[in-house]
């Protein structure tokens, strides 16, 4: 596990105050935008599944133009530690969904007071009156009813961090080492460092102002009228930059073209994807539009046609791409197949688990026995947790596994391509179905809360906490890796940053709370302050996630379990011959829901032909010299205008303009 450069305390002192500083001003930040611009503009996680932070800029930028501009030499120790504390506070506290548990939660104390409400318990949100202060403010804190609730939040979060760490610290050599994943965000972050180390490149330089000229122009768009809509960014497209093929359309009649994506930054990530895993995408696409059109002409998905947008042909009901028979693809790749990634890869690299393992059982392994006892404490706690709120026993000691199995098949994907395709979207509650073959009439508190924290925090984005622990972790290795820093002190160091996060979270949002009040701030209409989440509690919700036979109005289980065969062969093809041109990882990213709804095929497509060009015109040099610089410094422009844009915005709630 070590590497090179230890960090020592000074580095640690710097990472805490960092910490501090970026979670408390993140919050803040967040609470002055508005609904429109909160989501897809703020320091933290932001654009769906894309889950692009561009806090890890900005932090990176401003410990290196420093340095840069004295001829300084960069501490590589440090950045490391800046860039760990960096992608934890946006995955854990500062993007768009870090707000939705527990304010989703304490919420219910208003939004739903005779149904709801009385199955949760005051350990999770105080009475409605003490929280509805929260939210006129003008009060002073009762602590007496806070710290309880405080408390176990912090606890919850931060547990479920260090067992996210750990999970990643016994994978981090095989993942990082060994096979070598590129995890093209974190790449992103780096080259800023190493472009600093030399003559900052013209195709760096290109890249940014392209980034930045097109996001700015983008944002320009949706927050002045009066500005021209350059890229048609106002006519049926996303807030994630997503066009939809209207009804009127000459391809209306293509059922697979439900969407298209119109935003480069996911072509400059995919560019520094393996081309296997683009190219097994492509062949998937063709195979997706081809099947489902010849399904349609068989009599299926006709209702499909009726429907639209993303919504309408992917998401909602029977006749729906993502739902409907017969392929049903969410089953088949979001649950299926990510349990069926997840099993084969441990099969398949058993005897590295077994390694890891023997090492936390010697004596002389400090290291690994310190990340064992980590992993085995923070679960038990986990359990304890979850049962202490009334979730049962069976239910919390499952939640924690299948909340890792979810994320860590989120991971294979996300690190190859920076694209978040199997973890978001909430359906990782098929387990569920084994507790409750049938489902109850009306909900007690065991199932409101098991089906509300799977469906929020356990199954559903990065930065819901739980399972961007896991990302930022791997992203934190990986950033180690480039800098040649030891991740035996770059464990404890994220460790430290797990439990500071949800505690200075919690002394940003009371204080502020109780100061100002929730509803005189912008982002008050946009988060689950007052978007009600108690469908996740409703047996009878197609939207809940626990019920995939309500969504597809049939039999799901053939399709799950061909989910998990289909890959099961794609996984033992690719490891056993070399030449085998197709892996799992790029059909889990063309048949989950999030990639059919936001049209990512084009990025895919064009990513791929861009990365072969580059490759058979100029090899290996042009790829890094210039094609890696452009894709780069694309996505740093992408982020200094995301920044922008929510300062910018920031700004008018002071000064309207």
């Amino acid at each position: 596990m070590g590497e090179e450069y230890r960090i020592g305390g000074r580095t640690a002192l710097i990472v805490v105050i960092a910490t501090i500083l970026m979670v408390s001003i993140g919050v803040l930040w967040n609470t002055l935008l508005s609904s429109r611009i909160w989501i897809f503009y703020n320091p933290g996680s932001v654009n769906c599944a894309e889950e692009f932070a561009s806090l890890p800029y900005l932090v990176i930028l401003l410990y290196v133009i420093p340095f840069k501009l004295l001829k300084g030499k960069l501490d590589g120790r440090t950045l490391t530690g800046l860039y760990a504390a960096s992608i934890f506070s946006s995955y854990m506290a500062i993007g768009y969904g870090a707000f939705r548990i527990p304010p989703g939660i304490i919420a219910q104390r208003w939004l739903n007071p005779e149904t709801i409400s009385p199955l949760i318990p005051e350990l999770l949100a105080p009475p409605r009156e003490i929280a509805e202060q929260i939210i006129y403010g003008g009060a002073s804190i009762p602590w007496n009813y806070w710290m309880p609730v405080m408390l176990y939040w912090w606890f919850v979060h931060s547990f479920f961090g260090a067992y996210m760490l750990s999970i990643a610290t016994i994978w981090q050599k095989e993942w990082i080492e060994v096979e070598q994943v590129p995890f093209p965000q974190t790449l992103a972050v780096y080259e800023i460092v190493g472009q600093s180390e030399k003559k900052v490149s013209k195709s760096y330089i290109i890249g940014v102002v392209l980034g930045f000229a097109f996001q700015f122009i983008v944002f320009l768009t949706i927050t002045f009228p009066w500005f021209p809509d350059v890229f048609g960014w106002r006519c049926a497209t996303s807030c994630h930059g997503t066009g939809c093929i209207p009804s009127n359309h000459p391809l209306w009649s293509i059922v697979a073209l439900t969407m298209y994506s119109k935003n480069p930054s996911l072509a400059a990530l995919f560019y520094m994807a393996p081309l296997t895993t683009l190219f097994t995408s492509i062949v998937c696409n063709l195979f997706f539009f081809i099947g489902t059109q010849a399904a349609y002409y068989a009599g299926y998905y006709t209702g499909a046609m009726t429907m639209p947008g993303s919504c309408g042909r992917i998401w909602c009901g029977t006749g729906s791409l993502g739902w409907g028979a017969p392929f049903r693809w969410i089953v088949v790749a979001n649950m299926g197949g990510g349990l069926g990634l997840v099993l084969m890869y441990i099969f398949m690299r058993r005897r590295y688990l077994a390694e890891s393992f023997k090492a936390i059982l010697k004596p002389e392994e400090k290291q690994y026995k310190a990340v064992g006892a980590t992993l085995i404490l923070s679960y038990l706690i986990l359990v304890g947790l979850l049962s202490s709120a009334g979730i049962s026993i069976i239910n919390a000691i499952l939640m924690p596994i299948m909340v890792w199995v979810l994320f860590f098949a989120a991971m294979f994907v996300f690190g190859r391509t920076g694209y978040n395709a199997v973890g978001l979207g909430a359906y990782g509650l098929y387990w569920l179905r084994i507790v409750w073959p049938t489902l109850p009439e009306r909900a007690d508190t065991n199932f409101a809360l098991t089906c509300i924290l799977m469906r929020q925090n356990g199954s559903d984005g990065l930065s819901l906490v739980w399972g961007g622990s896991l990302a930022a972790s791997f992203a934190g290795y990986k950033f180690a890796n480039l800098t040649k820093t030891d991740t035996r002190s770059l464990y404890y160091i994220m460790l430290i940053i797990v439990f500071l996060i949800p505690l200075v979270w919690w002394l940003t949002i009371l204080p502020l709370g109780y100061s100002v009040g929730l509803a005189n701030l912008p982002f008050y209409q946009s988060t689950t302050f007052v978007g009600d989440i108690s469908y996740a509690a409703d047996p009878q919700s197609p939207w809940s996630g626990i019920a995939p036979e309500v969504m597809g109005g049939g039999p799901w289980i053939p399709n799950f379990v061909a989910g998990m065969v289909v890959v099961w062969v794609l996984s033992w093809l690719h490891a056993r011959f070399v030449a085998f041109p197709l892996d799992p990882y790029g059909f889990l990213l063309t048949f989950t829901d999030r990639s059919m709804a936001e049209g990512v095929w084009v990025m895919v497509t064009a990513a791929w032909v861009l990365k072969l060009l580059t490759l058979k015109i100029g090899g290996s040099k042009a790829y890094e010299e210039h094609g890696v610089p452009v894709a780069t410094g694309f996505l740093l422009g992408y982020a200094l205008a995301i920044l922008a844009g929510g300062v910018i915005s920031a700004i008018r709630f002071f000064i309207p303009f």
